[in-house]
């Protein structure tokens, strides 16, 4: 008989090759030459070790807003400051580093810098928490529109109170000594990627090992049961979302003092967008955020490449992204079909 969670592998295995398979056919016939242009995507991100740390490189804020996502939609609440926390998180890092650096050696300097960003992303990120479990005000129209303050008061700030004199448009210079060490310099891969897989992990073992994680899994399950059992709800919809937000802010701190010198963003990443598909993969479950997020850097570094050495432009890759989505929603919509009202809350995503 085969088990609830080994039939969650394999269907989540189906749906990876049936989106393969799509990309595939997607190729050939945007392709002159698909034969080659297919190799050239499946083969290219594998091909040296640079590519591969690319792939490396790629998961890295996936990760973060990944795992941001599930802990806010495990609660039930849709929030979209995932892409503005990881903005706020990023350039928080980027203006305090270069002041606060100095002559100092070691990392303890970006590492606060990182925190504080984290930290400015979860203040931010309280509003349209507090907003939803107070007044009832929608959550993600809320939080949608704050994405786009968080993104013009970042540019004021830049253009006019913390930007390079000597530049236009950018903060000033990260230094080394302001930045993540490498794991591979040469390799241009960060101490981050070690960073957003120890993030990963404690987000799962936070969501499914701890009272907390539990009583959000309940009351994204129920609300009103969870009421009955004496769980405050209201608490549960503000912590579940400023816990996301840090976790976005902590990402962009991470990605942007261990893979740039500058922030030099003129608009939002889409990172925090990037989170929901990943979290769909991922079933809304940590455990698999590193596993969804490979997957998606490896097929836009292999769409990356296709674009450098074929005729197929890089812009393929959203459309391969939104079929992805289609085949894991119809993956995840079937499973709830098919499911009782109240499965078990405790088992799901114990040993992972």
């Amino acid at each position: 008989m085969i088990g609830r969670r080994t039939k969650g592998i394999i269907a989540t295995a189906a749906a990876l090759v049936v989106s393969m398979l799509f990309a595939v056919i997607l190729v050939c016939v945007a392709s002159e030459e698909p034969l080659d242009s297919v190799v050239v995507f499946l083969a290219e991100p594998l091909a040296d070790f640079y590519t591969i740390c690319r792939i490396f490189t790629e998961s890295i804020p996936l990760m973060f807003t990944g795992a941001a996502v599930c802990i806010m939609t495990a609660a039930g609440q849709f929030n979209m400051f995932v892409e503005g926390g990881f903005f706020i998180g990023a350039f928080v890092a980027a203006a305090l580093a270069p002041e606060l650096a100095g002559d100092s050696i070691g990392i303890m300097i970006p590492v606060a810098c990182i925190l504080l960003g984290a930290l400015a992303s979860g203040v931010i990120g309280y509003a349209p928490a507090k907003l939803k479990s107070r007044l009832g005000v929608d959550e993600f129209v809320c939080s949608l529109m704050l994405n786009y303050i968080a993104l013009w008061v970042v540019l004021f700030l830049v253009n006019n109170v913390v930007g390079d004199p000597d530049m236009t448009n950018v903060t000033k210079y990260l230094e080394d000594n302001a930045k993540l060490p490498f794991l591979s310099q040469d390799n241009e891969l960060s101490f981050g990627f070690a960073v957003a897989l120890a993030v990963s992990a404690l987000a799962a073992i936070f969501l499914y090992r701890t009272k907390w994680g539990f009583s959000i899994r309940l009351c994204g399950a129920n609300p009103q049961f969870a009421r009955y059992c004496g769980v405050e709800t209201c608490r549960v919809v503000v912590y579940s979302q400023v816990i996301g937000a840090v976790l976005a802010g902590l990402g962009g701190g991470v990605y942007m003092l261990g893979n740039y010198y500058r922030f030099a963003w003129r608009s939002l990443p889409n990172y925090g967008f990037d989170g929901f598909v990943i979290a769909i993969m991922a079933h809304n479950n940590p455990w698999y955020v590193p596993l969804a997020s490979l997957f998606l850097a490896y097929i836009r570094v292999g769409a990356h490449q296709m674009a450098l050495y074929t005729d197929v432009q890089n812009e393929m890759v959203y459309i391969i992204q939104g079929l992805m989505i289609i085949v894991f929603g119809a993956k995840i919509l079937a499973e709830r079909i098919g499911r009782k009202p109240f499965g078990s809350l405790a088992s799901e995503g114990g040993s992972k």
